[in-house]
């Protein structure tokens, strides 16, 4: 139908249905959403191990976000994942060498090192993921 003016009338939209669809044409297509994103878990992930930098809770969330996505994500996002997961894990037992061995002084340079160690493995990790790449190595316990 037309309206007064010559023009087609507009298309009633209930409330928030605008946010989930975009016009094309006369044809609704659903716009994804942020979590339809197969990167969007992991992207979170490694923020919350970034974050883990300055105060380690956050990478205890990352750590369970990484265990239950895992199961469900493309061969290319597990070894993202088994990556992170790996990264808490080795992290954890490093900071226990590393308080052990403190009388002798290798605890201390270790306990030194460990955020580097950790600082590479999250940008690396989070650069392959930005530029779609898998880790190579993910269970390494150095870089990928």
């Amino acid at each position: 139908m037309n309206g007064g003016n010559g023009q087609p009338e507009p298309e009633i939209i209930p409330p928030g249905a605008d946010v989930e669809f975009e016009e094309r044409g006369r044809d609704a297509v659903p716009r994804p959403s942020l979590m339809d994103d197969a990167l969007t878990m992991p992207r979170i992930t490694y923020g919350l191990y970034a974050i883990a930098l300055v105060s380690g809770i956050p990478m205890l969330i990352g750590l369970i976000v990484a265990y239950l996505a895992r199961g469900e994500a493309p061969s290319w996002l597990r070894g993202h994942y088994t990556f992170l997961i790996r990264t808490f894990w080795i992290g954890l037992l490093l900071i226990g060498v590393g308080v052990v061995t403190w009388i002798f002084g290798i605890g201390m340079f270790l306990l030194w090192v460990l955020p580097l160690w950790y600082l590479i493995r999250i940008v690396r990790g989070w650069v392959l993921l930005e530029n779609r790449q898998s880790i190579p190595d993910p269970d390494s316990a150095l870089f990928g």
